[in-house]
């Protein structure tokens, strides 16, 4: 999207650009059989501040019943200025026009020299994606996600079976799409539903999505999410700009109904394709004071060439 946005207006270039992109999607195949499409790495050399590197508690203590329970320093959050590198690698094979798989495998490490915290975070994913006829596409993905801090773990396993079809409206180009997804997630499964718009204006590109997640267990209410997205060109370089809303379904904690609600904002500026700057905000309302958070964070990465 970056690349594209800086790019200007249409001309040859922008042509064979198009005709490489659509390649790596499997058309303009020469033979029939498996062809590779594309084999990418890169390494991503990164500088951050993370407020939450030990996956504590964002409060100090706990209030129940009219009394105080104050946690010990190990188990609230650290965290500080880190230092790391994220790979991500991509094999995509082609088997018939418009139609490949798409394995990407991500791995990321972060250190706090300060706090003396590491977090690793990787992603193995692998997809069927399928040209239908027209511009409409069906697509199949299995993937495996882990995070892993010193108080906390996180395993994810998803199912995913998406639609889309893209169209255009006058000067701009459009994709809207429909996903239904199967989640094991610390011992939960949950259903999800998700209805996204991407667009391409004359001078910007915006996505926005809305998810529903279905109850389970003693959950009470829908987990809704709500997100937007804008980027666009400034003195030849890319900025963005993230807005998410979420509401998490009604729970139990200590005999105390518990529902939450969250806002993120988020800033991008991408600097001659390598070097990209992020800056987030995040905070979190709760019924039970103790799971209220308000955290700000940035991060600086590069890319080798």
């Amino acid at each position: 999207m970056a690349r594209g946005l800086a790019a200007g207006g249409p001309d040859l270039g922008t042509a064979l650009d198009l005709k490489q992109l659509l390649r790596r999607q499997g058309f303009y195949m020469d033979e029939a059989g498996w062809q590779r499409l594309a084999a990418d790495q890169a390494l991503y050399p990164q500088l951050s501040y993370v407020p939450n590197m030990n996956g504590g508690s964002p409060q100090e203590s706990l209030e129940f019943r009219g009394l105080t329970f104050d946690l010990r320093d190990d188990l609230v959050a650290r965290g500080g200025l880190a230092v790391g590198a994220t790979y991500d690698g991509l094999l995509r094979y082609g088997w018939d026009s418009g139609r490949y798989l798409q394995l990407q495998a991500q791995l990321g490490g972060l250190y706090a020299p300060g706090p003396d915290l590491d977090r690793t975070r990787a992603r193995l994913a692998l997809c069927s994606r399928n040209h239908l006829t027209d511009w409409q596409f069906v697509d199949l993905c299995l993937s495996h996600y882990e995070d892993h801090r010193d108080l906390q773990d996180i395993t994810r396993d998803e199912a995913t079976v998406s639609v889309s079809t893209l169209f255009e409206r006058s000067a701009s180009r459009h994709e809207v799409g429909l996903s239904l997804s199967r989640r094991s997630d610390e011992d939960r499964l949950r259903s999800l539903a998700e209805v996204g718009l991407e667009s391409v204006w004359a001078g910007s590109a915006t996505r926005l999505s809305f998810e529903y997640g279905a109850p389970t267990g003693d959950e009470t209410g829908a987990l809704l999410t709500a997100a937007g997205e804008i980027r666009w060109p400034a003195a030849g370089q890319v900025v963005g700009l993230g807005l998410s809303l979420s509401r998490s379904p009604k729970t139990l904690f200590l005999g105390e109904d518990r529902r939450d609600d969250s806002l993120g904002v988020t800033g991008l500026l991408a600097i001659d394709g390598r070097l990209v700057l992020t800056a987030a905000y995040g905070r979190t309302w709760s019924t039970v004071n103790f799971f209220e958070d308000e955290v700000i964070s940035f991060g600086v990465s590069y890319s080798l060439p």
